[in-house]
């Protein structure tokens, strides 16, 4: 692949809040992102590149496809987004700080 300049430092930053991973593998990580959404957040940087150029860089970068679950919706709630928006601020503060910074998924078990 041809390469442009920076490509690669500005597709991880787009990337950077939109990835998540396996804390039991490291090497595992995935983006929620799809394809036309990285085209899109890669042209607001002032890079145009096309879906083969997304793919071939999410797997230089050691990214992998994962399936979502199909489950029925639980509705959605008028402040869902709120709490996504808190914990990208509260994300976006204690960056500075030197400390790690961990996300946990968790999910409550069907009995």
């Amino acid at each position: 692949m041809e390469t442009i300049e920076e490509i690669d430092e500005i597709f991880l930053m787009v990337l950077e809040n939109y990835t998540a991973g396996d804390p039991m593998q490291e090497q595992v990580r995935w983006t929620n992102l799809t394809y036309q959404e990285i085209i899109d957040h890669m042209s607001t940087e002032g890079i145009t590149i096309s879906k083969p150029v997304v793919k071939q860089l999410l797997q230089e970068h050691g990214y992998v496809k994962r399936k979502a679950q199909k489950r029925l919706s639980t509705g959605e709630h008028r402040d869902r987004n709120a709490q996504f928006e808190h914990i990208a601020g509260l994300k976006a503060e204690y960056q500075g700080s030197g400390n790690p910074i961990i996300s946990v998924d968790t999910k409550k078990k069907s009995q």
